[in-house]
């Protein structure tokens, strides 16, 4: 509003001054020199007032690339070691993990592994990331999941109660997996201990 009324002020003696002008020589010094100062005051004026009224800028789509593959759930139900089922927008979703392999049921290291993923999930919202592939075949969303701050995909390989499986296209992190699978299997860490996945394939 006092940007207005400054400019407003500056558009009367503007009009004024060109009154004026019908009347003054050319070498009149309020024409030379005045009367441009407040025509050039006049346009920064205006340029403040668009500038101020101009709507925030978006970033379009919805934001960034990297926001676009980012979405916030809750926790619903943890079913087993790499696979959770939660809320998104009050809508529920099941959610594989990405590039992690646990026990099935009925396989040794299948309630150890169901456990530490709970323990990982449990009590914290979740920020899921999407790699290369929405959804497997199954209708189930892949995404990496973060709780807490901690990628349970890389906590899960670390502590030994996820092999690595390369899933397609989806590999941000699987180069740094399989350093952590080798490191807890050389340790007997989590499931190792079982030998069930000694099965010689990182392919899913």
């Amino acid at each position: 509003m006092k940007t207005t009324l400054i400019v407003l002020l500056f558009i009367a003696l503007a009009v004024l001054l060109s009154q004026f002008d019908l009347f003054l020589k050319d070498n009149s010094l309020i024409v030379r020199y005045v009367q441009p100062f407040f025509y050039e005051t006049l346009e920064s004026g205006l340029d403040i007032v668009r500038s101020d009224e101009a709507p925030a800028s978006t970033t379009g789509n919805g934001g960034s690339e990297e926001n676009q593959n980012v979405e916030i759930a809750q926790l619903r139900q943890v079913i087993d070691g790499d696979t959770i089922d939660v809320f998104i927008n009050g809508e529920v979703e099941r959610v594989r993990y990405i590039a992690a392999n646990t026990p099935e049921f009925g396989e040794a290291c299948y309630q150890q592994s169901s456990l530490a993923n709970r323990r990982l999930v449990e009590g914290f919202d979740l920020r899921l990331e999407r790699d290369e592939t929405d959804r497997d075949a199954n209708g189930r969303l892949l995404r990496y999941v973060y709780a807490n701050g901690i990628l349970v995909e890389r906590q899960l390989i670390a502590e030994g109660f996820a092999e690595v499986v390369r899933y397609r296209s989806d590999d941000n992190y699987y180069e740094e997996f399989v350093a952590l699978e080798e490191a807890a299997a050389e340790q007997g860490l989590g499931c190792h201990s079982t030998g069930i996945f000694d099965d010689g394939s990182l392919l899913r």
